[in-house]
């Protein structure tokens, strides 16, 4: 399957909103009250800081070349540091992947986002990168993080770009200027 990436825009978040109340909403309902609206404005939010702030947010979408039908999506900020040190840091938000897709898809589309968010985190000039997970089933996620040398704290990877040797795979520019 043949697919691109790019920055999304506000004409992408309905289907964003879409993709999650698919595939994970169920995730969270036992948890939270699901609310397409504030998802939505959440993440109109992330996109308009994306174009007028750059370095702030990360926010892309992959669509299949042949139909240009959404498969997944990456939501990343910028600056967030831990509780316990000044260290600025990327935060991945959200990871979607249509789940309908083969296996070996999936996993090349996260490697993607785990591509960009090392480039963002690099543009940003933040060495840290935290992703986490709520998912009920996080093994295969993680073993992907720990692969691409990340350190792994329950449902939670870090990766310190200073210290790890692994590089990213080249990747086209994700400044949107």
């Amino acid at each position: 399957m043949q697919y691109n990436w790019t920055l999304a825009n506000g004409n992408d978040v309905n289907e964003i909103v879409a993709l999650s109340q698919e595939f994970f909403e169920s995730e969270i309902d036992s948890i939270f009250t699901p609310e397409p609206p504030v998802l939505s404005r959440n993440l109109l939010y992330a996109v308009v800081s994306q174009f007028y702030l750059p370095g702030t947010e990360l926010v892309s979408v992959c669509r299949t070349e042949s139909d240009q039908r959404l498969i997944a999506y990456n939501w990343a900020k910028s600056g967030d540091r831990a509780v316990w040190s000044d260290d600025p840091m990327v935060s991945v938000r959200m990871v979607h992947v249509d789940l309908t897709l083969p296996a070996r898809t999936r996993i090349s589309i996260i490697n993607d986002m785990m591509d960009q968010w090392e480039q963002f985190a690099r543009v940003t000039r933040h060495n840290i990168i935290c992703s986490t997970t709520m998912r009920r089933d996080q093994a295969a996620f993680l073993k992907l993080h720990a692969r691409r040398g990340y350190d792994i704290r329950g449902s939670y990877a870090y990766k310190n770009l200073n210290t790890t040797t692994t590089q990213a795979r080249p990747a086209d520019s994700l400044d949107p200027n």
